[in-house]
């Protein structure tokens, strides 16, 4: 028979999610074009033409990861919310029938 039991580690949910927003913002902060050498440090027309193409596929690619990335860290948050609202509803539901439980009275106790 298949077992439906699960567990869900909130808290490292939580940091995965943090963990991946501070990376993109590392990311962001940084600039493709501090990593490259400007025209002047290449001394040639012809090579700086082909780097500062190079340079902006890179920039634009970095930035479509970074914009999917972000997006993949806004569900992962999203999961852990969604997992901690169900945890909350469970734990009040139970509570609710243990209560109700607790309150029938059975014949002869």
């Amino acid at each position: 028979m298949t077992s439906y039991d699960f567990g869900v580690d909130l808290p490292r949910l939580v940091e995965a999610a943090q963990g991946i927003a501070e990376t993109i913002q590392t990311f962001r902060d940084s600039d493709v074009e501090d990593l490259v050498p400007s025209e002047g440090d290449l001394g040639s027309g012809e090579v700086w033409s082909v780097v500062e193409e190079f340079k902006d596929r890179w920039e634009e690619g970095m930035n479509n990861l970074c914009h999917d990335v972000e997006e993949m860290a806004g569900r992962i948050g999203k999961i852990a919310m969604n997992y901690a609202e169900l945890d909350t509803s469970g734990r009040d539901t139970m509570s609710t029938v243990l209560a109700t439980a607790s309150a029938i009275k059975v014949m002869g106790s």
